[in-house]
């Protein structure tokens, strides 16, 4: 049996052995770890802090779309700025360390608003503290994703390294979901937040020090904003599935008012935690079958299947209510099940698409295809926390710790939490069924062609059906 060359196991029972080393892999999950914790403590508690501070939720809205109209600019070019990188130490590990450091103070500055001072300097202090943290954010998430591409050559083991990825980030979001709610009433929110920013960077420190970059395929061109374009124009399938995406984030307020719909609608900011570590949970049982799920089933069905019971049963809440707490809480977890599930197989399809984009222009850029990713999720959770805002505010939301809201106010807080978000998810869904057209099987042949293994003649003909028609021609 082939053994790993460093842990002496083979990977999965499969007989063939790991490229990459047990502490590769474990620190590779630990950042993803602290990256989760960052991540959630920001797109979980960051509009309720802002209102809390006295900031209302109109100009928290507008905050958000400044923060994202800067992330517009520097994801992609920093994408670019990847993939031109000539490091010494690589071309991924260095953004990877200097992001180990750059995140936790950012998110330590976005929860220091001061309290003495004006609205308008709450609000500068906020567009700029998010600002900052956002671009911290992207020097991390661009390299992580793209580092695991080059970490190991075989698609079956960089698969493995983004579900360990995954269980990792489970186990960062949980913690926030139960620990942030508990803390920030007692110590206030910065001091909470200090303190989940340094348990989170210890945690992120060790990859930037443990993995190994062993496979780069150097076009040796130098990129730019026309070759970005480019790019997203002949990568079909990484443009109609991030299209899909962002316009599902149109009405996607749900995320962005889960802790009002813990306070005021069930009752109180000790349903926080409860409702985080409910909707946490399943991710747990989606990481473990995610794993035989796709060794069995194409990504592509698995992720329709998830998005067409996330409607479904979003309808399904609207019209239950949250009276009955027992079928109110079994359809949430139903609903985290299908969407953990989903948001599992992102990544995956990224990679897929990095693959893709190799094939149609002979050229590997992994920083312009994972950037155009953290571009999207980025997008999407500042769409639907900014169109959460403008529509909270509309309908006569109060802001201020302890505030009062009115029986209207609270009924429009159900209504984005449940129906809203299942209008623009509807089209997206229609948007990927008609629109995206690669499958599993496609891209193991592609990965063939770009390893140099088989031609691609020898490989168009065991495209799938769904593809064949379309398959461009590099050639041409």
């Amino acid at each position: 049996m082939a053994k790993d060359i460093n842990s002496g196991k083979d990977r999965q029972g499969s007989g063939i052995p790991y490229q990459t080393s047990r502490g590769e892999r474990l620190s590779y999950g630990a950042y993803a770890f602290g990256q989760m914790m960052f991540f959630m403590i920001v797109g979980n508690f960051l509009q309720l802090y802002m209102t809390d501070s006295g900031i209302p939720a109109v100009l928290v809205g507008g905050i958000f779309i400044v923060a994202k109209v800067w992330d517009a600019v520097n994801d992609p070019l920093f994408g670019i700025i990847v993939d031109k990188s000539r490091l010494k130490s690589g071309k991924f590990i260095p953004w990877v360390r200097l992001s180990s450091f750059l995140i936790p103070a950012a998110t330590i500055l976005l929860f220091a608003i001061p309290a003495d001072v004006s609205v308008q300097i709450k609000a500068i202090w906020a567009a700029v503290a998010y600002m900052l943290w956002d671009t911290a954010y992207t020097i991390c998430d661009v390299p992580i994703f793209a580092l695991a591409t080059s970490m190991t050559k075989d698609i079956k083991e960089r698969d493995w390294l983004y579900l360990l990825n995954r269980l990792f980030m489970f186990v960062g979001g949980l913690l926030v979901a139960i620990l942030v709610p508990l803390l920030f009433p007692s110590i206030g929110w910065t001091m909470t937040v200090a303190i989940m920013s340094v348990l989170a960077m210890a945690t992120m420190l060790p990859t930037g020090f443990k993995a190994r970059e062993r496979h780069h395929v150097d076009s040796g061109k130098s990129a730019s904003v026309g070759d970005l374009l480019r790019y997203l124009a002949s990568n079909k399938p990484l443009l109609v599935f991030n299209g899909a995406l962002i316009v599902a984030a149109l009405t996607n307020t749900a995320t962005a008012i889960t802790n009002y719909v813990a306070i005021y609608c069930l009752g109180g900011t000790e349903w926080i935690s409860v409702l985080g570590l409910v909707m946490t949970l399943p991710m747990l049982v989606s990481i473990l079958l995610a794993k035989q799920l796709i060794r069995r089933i194409d990504k592509f069905t698995i992720y329709m299947v998830c998005m067409g019971c996330n409607l479904i049963l979003g309808v399904l809440m609207y019209f239950a209510g949250y009276g009955n707490m027992a079928l109110f809480f079994a359809i949430i977890v139903a609903r985290a099940f299908f969407v953990s599930t989903g948001g599992i197989l992102v990544v995956m399809f990224t990679a897929d698409c990095a693959e893709y984009g190799h094939f149609v222009t002979g050229e590997r850029a992994q920083g312009m295809a994972f950037s155009i990713q953290t571009f999207s999720a980025k997008l999407t959770a500042a769409l639907a926390g900014a169109i959460g805002m403008f529509v909270l505010g509309a309908v006569g939301f109060v802001e201020g710790e302890g505030a009062v809201q009115t029986v209207g106010t609270i009924e429009w807080i159900w209504r984005m939490y449940t129906i809203l978000p299942v209008i623009a998810g509807a089209v997206s869904f229609l948007l990927l069924l008609f629109g995206y057209r690669l499958r599993d099987c496609d891209v193991a042949l592609m990965a063939r062609v770009n390893a140099g293994e088989i031609t691609e003649d020898e490989a168009r003909g065991g495209f799938s059906r769904q593809y064949a028609d379309r398959a461009p021609n590099r050639d041409k």
